[in-house]
């Protein structure tokens, strides 16, 4: 068998890193999707959306941390605002589904199917799009809005299907 070369045991050793860095994002992402599918289950409107949002911003610190680009709070929670906020239906869906709650008897039933679904795949949506942006080399301040859209919600219709497990 052929000695490697050093550009093959280069590219290969950078492989394993990207790799590592991906896996250690991925488990950022389930493990957030777990506590925001669950935060989805409190009854009480407006706490669970504010809670959701904290623990997606909590996310993106790790991730970014795992990538090794600087973080921004404010740059980050208007990133997430606006990619949550162009989806009109769902935009619209998540308040609602934490205002339902307060319908008595048949609220609390259809918020905890709504919110938990909603929570658990806009953690992953918003987790996957940024894992692709800092694998491709970008950063918060290189994030373009327009260009993730679409990934955003490619991701979101995937992350619906993906157990919080």
């Amino acid at each position: 068998m052929p000695k490697k070369t050093k550009v093959e045991e280069v590219e290969k050793s950078e492989n394993q890193e990207v790799n590592t860095k991906e896996l250690a994002a991925d488990n950022i992402v389930k493990n957030t999707m777990l506590w925001t599918t669950g935060v989805g289950l409190v009854p009480i409107p407006v706490v669970d959306l504010v809670a959701v949002t904290g623990l997606q911003l909590n996310m993106l610190r790790r991730i970014c941390k795992v990538y090794e680009v600087k973080f921004f709070k404010n740059t980050a929670k208007n990133i997430i605002g606006s990619l949550l906020g162009g989806l009109f239906p769902s935009t619209l869906s998540r308040p609602a589904a934490g205002l339902i709650k307060m319908i008595p008897l048949v609220g609390p039933t259809i918020g905890a199917v709504t919110m938990p679904i909603f929570s658990g795949a806009s953690t992953y949506a918003v987790g996957r799009v940024f894992i692709k942006h800092f694998e491709s080399g970008g950063t918060l301040l290189s994030f373009c809005r327009k260009k993730a859209k679409k990934e955003f919600e490619e991701a979101l219709r995937e992350g619906q299907k993906v157990p919080a497990t």
